[in-house]
């Protein structure tokens, strides 16, 4: 063969090569670094907390008059129809405002927290929930349990969401139940007896507690500066600033006015 047979023959070899490759070929391009991983926040562990914060959560002007029940046709509840009425008192004898959630809003951020082991219960008892506020973690399981003998249905709403409904059509029933989702409040409540409710106040931290049937609180922390929240269901909210160090205490006390109610 002559040698342009052989030059044209070479050619077209390199353009069926370049042709099937569907072009000239390049360096494949650099993979991307790769994203370094967030570091992990330390765990918490709360007793370890060596702070303190406390106070109490007082009432200005003249406590709500309880209105009117009506009970309906449950024996049960009807029976126990004073007692009912009485657990609405919201104000101590001596001024103090009950079943207020007091917890950290900011503070508590840089470590990471696990639901602690101990279970919270819920109970049922003469048509009345106890406690009427209750505070966990996410995750934390606590128990549901149906004291009375007639039937409850335990109905947790977040104003958006329905978290669980169940029904307890006995007495001595009990169910485990874990919150999936962080709100303030839950509210707890029987679609059959339509006085009765709870609230809960789900976190995603320990730094929380009520004032329960006194008024008053305690909230055990590390060292630092805090925003610490008092919340009611029908007088809101109120928030203040605090520090506390090692081995200390600081009090803090929040003031609720009649005024201020729903």
């Amino acid at each position: 063969m002559s040698k342009p047979g052989v030059a044209l023959q070479a050619f077209a070899v390199v353009f069926a090569l370049s042709g099937c490759s569907g072009g000239p070929q390049y360096p494949a391009p650099p993979a991307p670094p790769a994203e370094k991983a967030a570091p992990a926040q330390p765990v918490f562990d709360p007793s370890t907390a060596t702070a303190r914060v406390h106070g109490n959560v007082m009432f200005e002007g003249k406590p709500p008059e309880i209105p009117p029940m009506t009970i309906g046709g449950d024996r049960l509840c009807q029976m126990n129809a004073l007692n009912i009425r009485n657990n609405k008192a919201i104000v101590t004898s001596d001024g103090r405002l009950r079943n207020t959630i007091i917890y950290v809003r900011s503070g508590h951020e840089g470590r990471s927290y696990i639901p602690p082991a101990t279970t919270v219960v819920l109970d049922q008892q003469g048509c009345i929930y106890t406690p009427h506020v209750f505070t966990v973690m996410k995750g934390q399981k606590f128990t549901v349990r149906n004291s009375d003998e007639t039937f409850h249905n335990v109905h947790a709403w977040d104003g958006s969401r329905s978290e669980f409904n169940l029904g307890q059509g006995s007495k001595g029933v009990e169910d485990i139940q874990t919150f999936a989702h962080t709100a303030l409040p839950f509210r707890i409540g029987c679609d059959f007896h339509k006085w009765m409710a709870a609230y809960a106040g789900v976190f995603d931290h320990p730094f929380h507690t009520t004032s329960g049937e006194t008024g008053s609180y305690e909230l055990r922390l590390p060292p630092g500066k805090y925003e610490i929240v008092a919340w009611h269901e029908k007088y809101g909210e109120q928030s203040s600033m605090t520090e506390v160090h090692e081995n200390g205490a600081a009090e803090l006390n929040f003031k609720f006015t009649a005024s201020t109610g729903k």
